[in-house]
């Protein structure tokens, strides 16, 4: 019974002796553990904080409609409507000339001798081609003029539209009236038309100008 209290009293501090003994190595280990974990943590990237996205307000208008109340654009349609009677009053005056000139010869052709009669076909020929020129050139002249004229009516819209637009905190203006804007659900997107047509002004306003 000695004995075996004797072993049981050695094997315990036996026992304790190696815990001793072990616990600055168990330290070191959690120690080292502990720094390689921290510097884990250190070495990941921060997360980036994701931007909000942006809130965009769609508006719309119809450019008929805007510039079927322009008094910019009936000014403009005014204005070729007096050019293009100039250019046919002078083509017409021209065509008068001819009719007058050829009524002589046909008349006179059977008594004027042939260096006249060879004349006065000269004559009728170059007017003849002078007036066919004149009417090709004025077609051209005329969509000089109106293509001039309707870009400062279109410029003057985009500008009423930008104010428009900028006014309401509007991002994007689709123009339903233009034939390539996507499907749109119309509640969703502002109405600038009134807005638009209300900046451009109203004939009563350019009246009193």
């Amino acid at each position: 019974m000695k004995a075996y209290k004797y072993y049981r009293t050695t094997a315990l501090a036996l026992f304790l002796t190696l815990i001793s003994a072990a616990q600055p190595l168990i330290a070191q280990t959690n120690d080292s553990v502990l720094v390689d974990t921290l510097q884990q943590v250190d070495n990941q990237p921060i997360p980036e904080k994701r931007p909000k996205p942006m809130a965009f307000i769609m508006g719309r208008i119809s450019s008929k409609t805007i510039l079927q109340n322009m008094p910019q654009y009936k000014a403009m349609q005014n204005s070729m409507k007096a050019l293009k009677a100039q250019y046919e009053a002078e083509a017409r005056k021209s065509e008068e000339d001819f009719q007058r000139k050829f009524e002589e010869f046909m008349q006179g052709q059977n008594e004027f001798p042939k260096t006249i009669l060879e004349k006065r076909q000269n004559e009728l020929q170059s007017m003849l081609e002078a007036n066919a020129d004149f009417r090709v050139k004025v077609q051209s002249l005329l969509a000089e003029a109106e293509k001039s004229l309707m870009a400062d009516v279109m410029s003057e819209m985009n500008d009423a539209v930008t104010i428009a637009a900028e006014e309401r905190g509007i991002s994007i203006v689709f123009d339903m009236d233009g034939g390539s804007v996507p499907y749109m659900v119309r509640g969703l997107a502002v109405d600038l038309t009134s807005a638009v047509i209300l900046l451009l002004g109203t004939d009563e306003e350019q009246d009193q100008e």
